[in-house]
């Protein structure tokens, strides 16, 4: 069997079967219910229906673990888990070429995907149908994305952390601010007084 690395399967050209290693778990996809009606482009097998990160409905073929959905689910799911993304990065890996020349059909349409890079991080390849506005990936492409350095990756950590800092210069100013409290208030009465004598001139 040919081992592939960077996604975490084995592959097995003569029987077109897959092996997934103990260590390998879905990537966030939950089966609902199987026999939808759809072929899976890779392997043909029937894809099912299924949920990732329990909020996105989508395909997933529970033979070579790809994932069949919208390209705004897509989107979505990329900005959410790079925003959480917590891990060290990892260097992007330079794209198979063979990955292009690959020709499979939309399992809704039956038209053929088109096999293009992913613009976007992660050095991905990724086939799409515009006709039908949906996204097939592969095993362990949406990991490479996610994973892939960024300035967005990570984000949500950031705002956190800022927020902290935030909350903490503030609770640091209003305890300086206590400290000073007496010579406060006295300077705080020399004006109110000048704004009364100021009032009474004038007529407030």
């Amino acid at each position: 069997m040919e081992l592939f690395p960077h996604r975490g399967y084995f592959f097995c050209r003569y029987c077109s079967s897959f092996h997934f290693p103990e260590t390998t778990t879905p990537d966030g996809v939950r089966v609902l219910a199987n026999a939808e009606g759809l072929a899976c482009p890779a392997c043909k097998r029937t894809l099912a229906t299924a949920r990732l990160d329990e909020a996105h409905p989508v395909h997933y073929c529970t033979n070579c673990r790809g994932v069949l959905l919208s390209r705004g689910t897509f989107a979505d799911v990329v900005r959410v888990r790079r925003a959480w993304a917590t891990g060290t990065p990892a260097k992007p890996i330079p794209a198979e070429p063979a990955e292009f020349g690959r020709r499979v059909n939309c399992p809704t349409c039956g038209n053929e995907l088109e096999t293009h890079p992913y613009y976007g991080p992660g050095n991905v390849v990724i086939d799409s149908c515009g006709t039908c506005d949906v996204i097939w990936l592969d095993f362990g492409e949406l990991k490479q994305i996610v994973d892939a350095p960024g300035r967005d990756r990570g984000g949500r950590e950031a705002a956190a952390a800022a927020r902290d800092q935030w909350t903490a210069d503030a609770t640091t100013g209003r305890v300086l601010m206590n400290r000073g409290d007496e010579d406060s208030r006295s300077r705080g009465r020399t004006k109110i007084d000048v704004l009364d004598v100021l009032g009474d001139l004038f007529g407030r």
